[in-house]
């Protein structure tokens, strides 16, 4: 078994999937296996992974092809629960990875988990360079361009996450604590930066280590304020939903203090107008940056 098992969820990719296999193959660090599922791709995705076996069987641990559309978040769940490596990367298909990628980030989480304990829940994420569809750089660091604050507490990670998962790796016991992924989960990344926060620890590499291709229609990121006000209530009830399912999970884990604030995010589902921002005020369930609450007053 190799000791870092990427799992790479595809779906339609024909256009950037060799690249992003070329990119694995220059890897510094040699002891990993490609574990891939895919998720009803109709082009041409597949027949470029078996040619890319055919030339490296050693690398190509496992291959699911079940005929599901499952999404990509339940996908990458579903890949997490065959996994069996002690560290984990999340790999999307139309990105570039530096060749030191998994070596520093391995090294990061490994000196982690010396201080920690490998039962703790860990994860080590890094910061992308930014791309357009032609791979012409549109931004040197992803974190900078959204303002990311890196060091927020893990209240914070309720609302916001500042964790990519294509730029993360995570040990087992984050594995084991966080999937499989819950129905009401927003993102496989969102949720599992969620939990390492709160049972365990998030660390920050500061330097870009992927060619992280931004497509013009991606919205999972996008900033309150630059959303239309229908959406803003469509955004606080996924975080509502996630929070029930959190609670559903470990509530048993919480302090009591804990176990309010996260409960009060839960109950937002369930009201409207007046009592929905009062609850909001009450327990400063508050995003980062006075656009984003202004926005989340006015319209949650």
């Amino acid at each position: 078994m190799a000791q870092v098992q990427i799992l790479l969820s595809t779906w339609n990719g024909e256009a950037w999937i060799a690249e992003l296999l070329a990119s694995l193959n220059r890897q510094s660090f040699a002891d990993w296996e490609l574990l891939i599922r895919d998720d009803g791709s109709q082009d041409q995705t597949n027949k470029i992974i078996l040619e890319w076996q055919r030339d490296y069987p050693y690398h190509l641990g496992k291959f699911i092809l079940d005929g599901e559309h499952l999404g990509s978040a339940h996908s990458f769940s579903r890949l997490v629960e065959h996994s069996t490596a002690p560290y984990l990367m999340f790999c999307d298909q139309d990105d570039i990875w530096f060749p030191e990628k998994i070596e520093f980030s391995l090294a990061a989480l490994q000196n982690l988990e010396a201080e920690l304990g490998e039962a703790r829940p860990i994860l080590v994420h890094t910061d992308l360079a930014v791309v357009n569809e032609q791979r012409e750089l549109t931004a040197s660091s992803f974190w900078d361009l959204h303002s990311f604050d890196l060091e927020q507490r893990k209240q914070a990670y309720l609302l916001t996450n500042v964790a990519s998962g294509c730029a993360s790796i995570f040990n087992r016991a984050a594995a084991e604590w966080a999937f499989p992924l819950p129905r009401q989960a927003i993102q496989h990344d969102r949720w599992l930066a969620l939990i390492c926060a709160w049972f365990g620890r998030v660390y920050a590499l500061p330097q870009p280590l992927l060619f992280y291709r931004q497509h013009g229609n991606n919205q999972i990121g996008a900033d309150l304020p630059s959303l239309p006000a229908s959406e803003i209530a469509v955004r606080v009830n996924a975080w509502s939903r996630q929070a029930e399912a959190f609670l559903e999970r470990y509530g048993d884990e919480l302090s009591r203090a804990d176990y309010r604030l996260v409960a009060a995010l839960a109950g937002l589902q369930y009201l409207k107008g007046w009592e929905r921002r009062r609850q909001i005020v009450q327990h400063r369930l508050f995003k980062q940056g006075i656009l984003a609450n202004l926005a989340l007053l006015l319209f949650a």
